[in-house]
Parts: C-alpha cells; structure tokens; sequence
C-alpha cells in the first residue's frame, strides 16, 4: 500500500532534492488561440458580423450566433443546408435585405425593451422610502398608488 502514497520527507534544512523534476502544468495561452476574422462573402451564406471583440458570426435570418472556432464556411454552409433548407442558393441581395430588417427589429424591440431613466428613479425613491419606513411590500403599492395619483392630478 506504501508505493501508492507520494511521501515528502524533506526536512527544512537538508539539502537534498529531488532528482526528477516536478511535472508541468500546461497553461493556456491566449496567443496560440486562432481568431478568425469575417470575411464579406459569409453574407452569402446567411451570416453577419456581431459587434462583439472576437467577431462572431451571425445567422440573418435565425438570429443564431456561432462561435470564432466555427466561422468557417463549411460549418455556415451546413448551417444554411440543415436549418435553412429552403434558403440554399439565394442571391446575396435577399441576404442583405434580411440583414437590414434583421438589424431594424433588434432596434425596435431595444427601444420597447428599455425602461425610462424616470420611471426607474421613481421606483428607486419609492422603494427607499418604504425600506427607511421599515414596512412591508404592501406600503410600498399603496406609496406608488399616492405617488401616482399625484402625479395625475398635476
């Protein structure tokens, strides 16, 4: 049972050390990673360019995003032909009006998306007056009922 067990019997001050030297552990190294780049002809696959740092491909009519490691045509070709069957052999032209609407609509649902500096520093300051007056929830829908009721009435 003894030669399974990794023993370290140095002491402090002998001088004594190992003769094999201690494994090394691989690291990873950024600078040996490939980071491909998108070329304008992947439009006539179906993909766009993402804003992101390391570029990503994405899909303009699914919206998928792939990944740096897969911007290769095959892997965007396998995608069109899988998902897309029937998008195969379109001209680039259809390609860049999808990605013009595609781009519209993500415009349009940020914009619905976001919530108003105001309403947000409104529910701020309501919520801190409900916790300095140490109630429960409850207080803080009949203060937003005040709040709003006042609000009207200006």
């Amino acid at each position: 049972m003894d030669r399974f067990l990794i023993r370290n019997n140095k002491k402090p001050n002998d001088g004594t050390q190992n003769s094999e030297p201690a494994p090394k552990k691989k690291k990873y190294d950024e600078s040996s990673v490939k980071v491909r780049r998108y070329l304008s002809e992947y439009l006539g696959l179906g993909f766009s360019a993402t804003k992101s740092d390391p570029v990503n491909a994405q899909c303009v009519l699914c919206g998928q995003v792939l990944a740096n490691s897969s911007m290769k045509p095959a892997h965007m070709n396998r995608h069109l032909s899988t998902v897309h069957p029937s998008h195969v052999g379109k001209p680039i032209e259809f390609f860049k009006r999808k990605q013009e609407a595609f781009a519209s609509n993500c415009l349009k649902i940020a914009k619905v998306a976001s919530v108003s500096s105001k309403a947000l520093r409104a529910s701020y300051a309501v919520s801190y007056l409900v916790a300095k007056q140490k109630k429960e929830k409850t207080a803080h829908h009949r203060r937003m009922s005040d709040i709003t009721s006042t609000s009207e009435s200006q």
